[in-house]
Parts: C-alpha cells; sequence; structure tokens
C-alpha cells in the first residue's frame, strides 16, 4: 500500500490534473477475476497517458488498461493488478476522411459513439461485437472482438490501418498509417491486435471504413438435421451469393435460449442469413437462397426487416457472450461431424449446449449449462478441446466465472510457437510492467 501512496503523491506532482482512486469499494467494483486492483488511473489526455505509464513503471509496478470493462474477464485470472489505467476519457474522433473512407480515433469512445459520429456521413467502422455501447475502441482492439458480419467484412485485423500504443518505457510508439494503401515495413499492428493490453496501451486507431448499406434483409431457414444446414451454407457460399452474416443457431429448452423465443422454433438448427445492398439486389439473392434451401429440405423460412431484424441479431451477438463460452475454430468441413460431437459429450456429462456459430467462417461460440457441476465441465470442455484439434482447430474457453479458472487451462497448452510470443513479450515489456496471466501461457 506504501508503493501506491507513493506514486500516487508522484502522479500529483507531475500530473495535476492525474485522478486517481484508492476507494476500497470502487476498486472492488473493479477486480478483475477476483483480483483487486492497488488504484485506478484516469488520465484525460493521451499525453498524460504516456506520463502515467513512465511514472508507474519507474516504481516498478503492474498495469492493466480498462476501457469499460466489456471484455476485461476474458483471458486468464491475472497474477496482480496494482494499477488499473482508465482510457475511458479518450473518447475523440480526431479525424474523419470521409472520401478516403478512413477516420482516426481515440481509444476510449465506444464503438456505438463512434458509429453514431460516421453515420453522419453515410459510413460505418464494418464491426459488430456485442454491446457496442460499452465496447471501447480500445478494448475492441485488445480483443480482436467481432460479430455475425466478420464473414463479409472481416475482423479488426482487417480493418485497422494504424496505431498509436504507449509501450513500457512511457514511450508511444505508432504504426501502420492512415491511409489504406499503407507499406511501412513490419506489420506491427497485427502484435496489438488480440494481445489483451499484454504489450502496451492503445490509445489511437486508424481505420478503414465502409458506406453504410441502403438496405438489410434476414431470411431464416431451420433445417431438422444439421447436416442439411451446413449443407445449405456450402450451397451459398459456392454460389454468386454474396451475404454479410450467415449464422448457425442451436438452442436447447434451458436459459442459453431465452432470448430466441420470439422467433426460432424450438426444434432443429436455424440458419440466419443477412444480405445487404439495394432492394433489387437483396430480392434476387433471397429468392436464390430460398431456392437452394428447398433443395436440402429446409422446414420453416421467415423473413425479418426493420426493428424485429436489429432485434434478432443483438440476441445473436449476446449469445456469444454468455456465463460459460467456449470458442471453438475448426474448418467448415468438419461442423458437422464436431458439433455431433458435441452433442454425445454433453449428453456423457449431463451437460447441455447452445450455440451460435460464424458457420462461414467455422467459428463456433459453445454455451454450456449448468456451469457449477464442476468436475463435470470440467472433463466435457477437456474432450471438447481435443476434438477440436483432432479437427485441426482449437477451442478457447472465452468466458467463465472466476471460480471455474483455477479449475480450466483457458487456452489450452501453448504450441510450438509459443517461445516467439515469450521473446515478443520480452522484447516490449523487459520489466513486465503489464499484467501477466490473462494470455497463453501465462504471458
Amino acid at each position: 500500500m506504501g508503493e501506491i501512496k507513493a506514486l500516487a503523491d508522484d502522479l500529483y506532482q507531475y500530473i495535476p490534473t492525474a485522478h486517481v482512486v484508492t476507494d476500497t469499494q470502487i476498486l472492488r467494483a473493479h477486480a478483475v477475476d477476483g483480483i483487486i486492483p492497488g488504484a485506478i488511473v484516469t488520465p484525460t489526455t493521451t499525453a498524460e497517458a504516456t506520463q502515467v505509464v513512465n511514472i508507474i513503471s519507474q516504481h516498478n509496478l503492474t498495469i492493466l488498461p480498462w476501457g469499460r470493462g466489456s471484455e476485461i474477464n476474458i483471458g486468464g485470472q491475472p497474477n496482480q493488478i496494482d494499477i488499473l489505467l482508465k482510457t475511458s476519457s479518450l473518447q475523440r474522433l480526431l479525424e474523419h476522411e470521409a472520401p478516403d473512407l478512413t477516420c482516426r480515433v481515440e481509444a476510449g469512445i465506444t464503438l456505438a459513439q463512434l458509429q453514431a459520429k460516421l453515420a453522419t456521413k453515410g459510413q460505418q467502422l464494418a464491426l459488430d461485437p456485442p454491446n457496442a455501447e460499452q465496447t471501447t475502441i480500445g478494448g475492441l482492439i485488445a480483443t480482436n472482438a467481432s460479430g455475425p458480419k466478420r464473414l463479409r467484412y472481416g475482423t479488426a485485423r482487417d480493418l485497422v490501418i494504424g496505431l498509436r500504443v504507449i509501450q513500457a518505457s512511457g514511450e508511444i510508439a505508432s504504426s501502420g498509417g492512415r491511409v489504406v494503401k499503407n507499406v511501412a515495413g513490419y506489420d506491427l499492428n497485427k502484435l496489438y491486435i488480440g494481445s489483451l493490453g499484454t504489450l502496451g496501451v492503445i490509445v489511437e486507431a486508424n481505420f478503414k471504413l465502409h458506406p453504410l448499406p441502403e438496405q438489410e434483409h434476414t431470411l431464416l431457414l431451420t433445417f431438422s438435421t444439421i447436416e442439411d444446414a451446413v449443407q445449405t451454407v456450402i450451397a451459398i457460399t459456392r454460389s454468386h451469393l454474396t451475404p454479410s452474416a450467415l449464422e448457425l443457431v442451436y438452442r436447447q429448452s434451458t436459459e442459453t435460449s431465452a432470448a430466441f423465443d420470439a422467433q426460432l422454433p424450438k426444434h432443429g438448427y436455424t440458419l440466419a442469413i443477412n444480405y445487404e445492398g439495394s432492394s433489387a439486389t437483396i430480392k434476387r439473392q433471397v429468392e436464390e437462397t430460398n431456392r437452394l434451401a428447398g433443395q436440402k429440405s429446409a422446414l420453416i423460412r421467415n423473413d425479418l426487416q426493420n426493428t424485429e431484424q436489429e432485434q434478432f441479431w443483438n440476441d445473436v451477438r449476446n449469445h456469444m457472450r454468455g456465463t460459460l463460452t467456449c470458442k471453438v475454430s475448426i474448418l467448415v468441413s468438419h461442423m458437422v461431424s464436431y458439433i455431433h460431437m458435441l452433442e454425445q459429450i454433453c449428453s456423457r456429462h449431463g451437460l447441455e449446449a447452445g450455440f451460435v456459430a460464424h458457420v462461414g467462417n467455422g467459428i463456433l461460440y459453445i454455451e454450456l449449462s449448468p456451469f457449477h457441476e464442476i468436475p463435470q465441465v470440467v472433463a466435457a470442455i477437456e474432450a471438447l478441446r481435443i476434438n477440436a484439434q483432432q479437427a485441426r482447430g482449437s477451442l478457447v474457453v472465452e468466458r467463465c466465472p472466476p471460480h471455474l479458472k483455477q479449475h480450466i487451462n483457458i487456452w489450452g497448452e501453448p504450441q510450438a510457437n509459443f517461445q516467439l510470443m515469450r521473446r515478443l513479450k520480452e522484447q516490449f515489456d523487459p520489466k513486465g510492467v503489464f499484467v501477466s496471466g490473462r494470455f497463453l501461457g501465462g504471458l
């Protein structure tokens, strides 16, 4: 506690406007997987943030960057949090070059706030992760968060064209640039994307933008078998059709399915297909999709537009972030056999599973319940991970209660490239300023 007080004294001396919180109740409210920070520091400018990191580094304390905390529990349990560095005051749209379809923005702005500003010029950042109202740009990049429309637009790795990051030394490193066609040596942007704040504090980002779609239309198709559903997906992806999202939804009569009661049947596998464009373009694509689906024994067809469509996709995104959610990445060609294996494993261990799959990308979000049965959950996750690896894929426990993290290997065993990751961490953060324990292998 004396170290925290000495730090606070230095911060107030060199940065009079620094906001430092040591109130116990507030600190407890900002605990990460049960680990309570020693203090919370909220800089008001990028310049202040660099000074804060520099002073913290001099005191040999650890830092965990925090936007609004919506994704902070992703990853393993942190070893220790001395300082929680909040970026929520950094929320300016610094540049919006509408003719060039680019923007530069501070990391503390939420995705919803940014989208509202971009929409005034008929543009968007084409990322649709869950909880856009709370997800900050910094948090989105640090977790490489995305949503159903990654099928068409990709992830942050595809849309970030430049970053400014505070390094462990307190200096700012810039990578990439401000134009889409940018060649600047090694692509350092991708090192920071998905790094969970273990390499630096993201303070600014440059993005490639897209025009807002003229119209959107969602088609729901329900199948009695997973085989028919996936075969329809394969037929669509091999055709001239250009969906923005292809989501496969399976629900059981449990808490995992409550959000979908209004739109989905209680049995079967539902394929949700989103199209964007002009009314004529959408009409042609929906007609062709119905024709393909009819050849694969689609049982129910339903069309969603406007508010009903928006609510449905919000429900899909929220289903990606349940209490106990595993993210599985496999080849689309292995999706059918893996889902059958999922059903067998859950039956064997007395568990139930609902899932949402970015089926066009081979990404499966599985929500398991009940999650309080620790031995069964641990055994089921291990079996699911082994089967994912056998299908040339991987499984990560993306969300789970803190007490479960003590029994579950969140990331799985490190692979051959782990030593390279360790060397990068040592190069970027030799003193261990940024909190360890959350990333793969305890980095």
